[in-house]
């Protein structure tokens, strides 16, 4: 199931405060869109309403939620409206290029919307930064995910989310460490795992969080980063992962977090300039912002 369809619920039973009215007016059992809610509870960490004897009372939590994706959901609603009596102009394939990462925790959710509209199918390619943009630039996307920020001669873009960076290990390599305060010249001693011999992401955290030199002996990398968190995993070196991709191996105990949360980088949905002019992509473009931030709400922030 998909984050769109809890969320959903979640925004029914807010602006409801009961949860048989809300499950009645989206055409669920009340046990199904009880689930729904207890589902986005254990996601956030926290609980989202307090049951009363006729209905609910929304938490701080809730109400900041419904605040940040109502609108959202609104604006599907509408999108899906005004679609109808123009369906034949939207429908058809959009070719969508992104990072395989997170396009596989994060953005699948984002497309659940896009596909479950019904008017049309989606294409992945999954990329390199470099493969990403030359997607884009000679046609064979209509729509890019990316981590760097698009050249606004050439693109135009929003961002779609943002990842924290965070310091992992295994559990057994950090609690072998002489000191538990951690910094760059502890970590120099021991052995990284990267994307490339660039260090990107590693680096990136070293400059903001120690103000220093990432010196490390680079023991492996590898064009896919969810490979390095696999590495990690099984107690050889160190790492700097997205939260999107290390968050429930976090929560299982199976890596920890050796420094503080490092920087927040923004996600980017990015077009060629006048592609939006075409119907399907400006719908596709629409749905997709319309549930954006998943990454962000789902997984932070106190």
């Amino acid at each position: 199931m998909s984050y769109f369809v809890q969320l959903r619920t979640f925004v029914e039973v807010y602006r409801c405060l009961n949860i048989s009215r809300a499950a009645k007016n989206l055409g669920l059992s009340q046990p199904a869109a009880t689930a729904h809610i207890q589902s986005v509870e254990s996601t956030v960490g926290k609980t989202l309403f307090t049951r009363r004897h006729r209905g609910v009372e929304p938490t701080n939590l809730a109400h900041e939620l419904a605040a940040q994706i109502g609108g959202h959901f609104d604006a599907i609603e509408q999108k899906m409206a005004s679609t109808r009596s123009r369906s034949n102009e939207v429908r058809g394939t959009i070719t969508l290029a992104g990072p395989a990462e997170y396009i596989s925790y994060v953005a699948s959710a984002q497309l659940a919307n896009l596909l479950q509209g019904g008017h049309v199918d989606v294409v992945i390619l999954p990329g390199n930064r470099e493969q990403i943009y030359s997607a884009l630039d000679n046609g064979t996307a209509d729509l890019a995910i990316t981590a760097s920020l698009p050249d606004s001669t050439m693109y135009d873009y929003q961002v779609l989310d943002s990842e924290r960076l965070m310091l992992v290990t295994h559990k057994l390599l950090a609690d072998s460490l002489p000191s538990k305060e951690v910094d760059a010249n502890l970590l120099n001693t021991l052995p990284v795992v990267s994307y490339n011999t660039q260090l990107p992401l590693i680096r990136e955290y070293f400059d903001v969080v120690f103000k220093a030199h990432c010196r490390s002996q680079i023991i492996a990398t590898c064009p896919d980063i969810r490979a390095l968190a696999g590495i990690v995993r099984t107690g050889v070196g160190y790492s700097v992962l997205p939260d999107y991709l290390c968050y429930e191996d976090l929560r299982t105990g199976r890596l920890v977090r050796l420094g503080p949360e490092g920087p927040e980088n923004n996600i980017y949905l990015a077009w060629r300039k006048g592609a939006l002019a075409h119907p399907r992509v400006n719908y596709a473009r629409d749905i997709m912002m319309a549930f954006s931030n998943i990454n962000r709400y789902a997984f932070h922030r106190e």
